[in-house]
């Protein structure tokens, strides 16, 4: 019986980090309520998605740096979602903030967290970046100044571009 117990510890713990190392394919809404497909914007390149909110100053933070690198490597493949992880009472703020900023990278609801949740999301601001096969690639958890190097070649990893 202890053996049975074990075993199967072993497969939930293999079972667990297997969800989390493949893509999660999702069917979100944008700002203007399109759909948008993740496996359609892999075809793209490497996808990075940025879970955050807008109560989350961390995120804004984050969100600022991650715009700059959307406008440096985007010609390149490198795909940018910012995914709202805002729940009913604050969701009517996103479009609003995101307009206010002129962003221009994809941006889509996740309310009820169902995304967020299947890519092991954690307090925001938490970001996957996966590769061109859906794989994980990285996963950064929080946001501090400096971070922005590291992002940055991180990007150039993924897209395989050498340093300029």
């Amino acid at each position: 019986m202890k053996k049975l117990s074990i075993i199967a510890v072993f497969v939930s713990f293999f079972a667990v980090n297997f969800s989390y190392s493949q893509m999660s394919d999702f069917d979100l809404n944008d700002l203007d309520g399109s759909s948008v497909k993740l496996s359609e914007q892999l075809k793209k390149g490497p996808v990075l998605l940025q879970f955050w909110a807008t109560w989350c100053i961390p995120c804004k933070e984050e969100m600022k740096v991650l715009n700059e690198l959307h406008g440096k490597y985007k010609d390149s493949g490198f795909v940018y979602i910012a995914v709202s992880i805002d729940d009913q009472k604050s969701v009517s703020k996103v479009k609003p903030f995101i307009e206010s900023k002129g962003y221009k990278f994809i941006t889509v609801y996740d309310s009820d967290k169902n995304v967020f949740n299947s890519f092991g999301g954690q307090d925001p601001p938490y970001s996957v970046f996966l590769d061109r096969n859906g794989n994980v690639f990285k996963t950064y958890s929080g946001y501090i100044q400096g971070d922005d190097a590291k992002l940055d070649s991180d990007i150039r990893e993924a897209l395989k571009i050498g340093k300029n």
